[in-house]
């Protein structure tokens, strides 16, 4: 029930999902106590959110359409899902999908699962992090950062290759959390902007951005030649006056 208390009350809608054991009594969906505790702390808190009980598995968001929710908050579930047979990988990649552009993901959780860095997967899924894997190193000892292009070309020899990988998050954002019994991660991560853009929208984005700053360097340059037309003018008619 924490969830209700961290939430602005400008919030709209709660939506629940679950972490817990698919054999347990209540099928992997929400425990009779924790659903009781989000009953009371909405009615305490008297915040006018409307709660959705869902009992979705946090890695399989189905009931949750994509590009829909401003915000997913994973507090402290990653170990949960690990001991109870769940993917918590697979739930951050969900918490991608039905987040909109722009959206974030905002998390607090063990820094190690199963022996696994939590910050580590959620940053192999940003922008920076796309950008960056892959650089070889020259014959200097200097890092090549090879930047991936996700536009696909018609006359690639090598049909077979896979698609680029593109970012979920274009930003991630953290801080270390001190707990007495083990080190926690907290953070947020921002959705790309293009993040659900397939790679012919982007290529078509692309384009239009570069048509764009060359329309307006050539504003600038009309602009600029105008201004130094007046001015000379303006000079040599104060010439021919004196």
């Amino acid at each position: 029930g924490r969830i209700v208390n961290f939430v602005p009350r400008t919030v709209r809608e709660i939506i629940t999902s679950s972490a817990e054991n698919p054999d347990s009594p209540e099928g992997g969906g929400l425990t009779v106590s924790c659903s009781r505790q989000l009953k009371q702390q909405a009615e305490r808190r008297g915040a006018g959110a409307l709660m959705t009980y869902s009992d979705q598995r946090a890695d399989d968001l189905s009931e949750t359409p994509s590009s829909s929710i401003d915000i997913v908050v994973s507090l402290q579930s990653a170990q949960r899902m690990k001991e109870n047979g769940l993917d918590w990988k697979k739930s951050v990649l969900e918490a991608g999908r039905v987040l909109k552009p722009g959206g974030r993901f905002l998390f607090c959780e063990a820094a190690d699962v199963g022996g696994e860095s939590y910050l580590d997967f959620v940053n192999s899924l940003s922008d920076f992090s796309i950008e960056n894997k892959g650089g070889d190193e020259d014959e200097e000892g200097s890092e090549v950062t090879e930047t991936v292009d996700i536009v696909e070309e018609e006359d690639s020899d090598d049909v077979d290759s896979p698609p680029a990988k593109s970012p979920i998050f274009q930003e991630v954002g953290y801080d270390q959390v001190d707990m007495v019994l083990q080190p926690h991660i907290a953070g947020v991560a921002i959705k790309a902007m293009d993040a659900d853009m397939t790679p012919a929208q982007k290529a078509q984005k692309k384009a239009q951005e570069e048509s764009e700053r060359l329309g307006e360097m050539t504003l600038n340059a009309f602009e600029g030649r105008s201004k130094r037309r007046r001015k000379k003018k303006k000079k040599t008619t104060d010439t021919d006056g004196m």
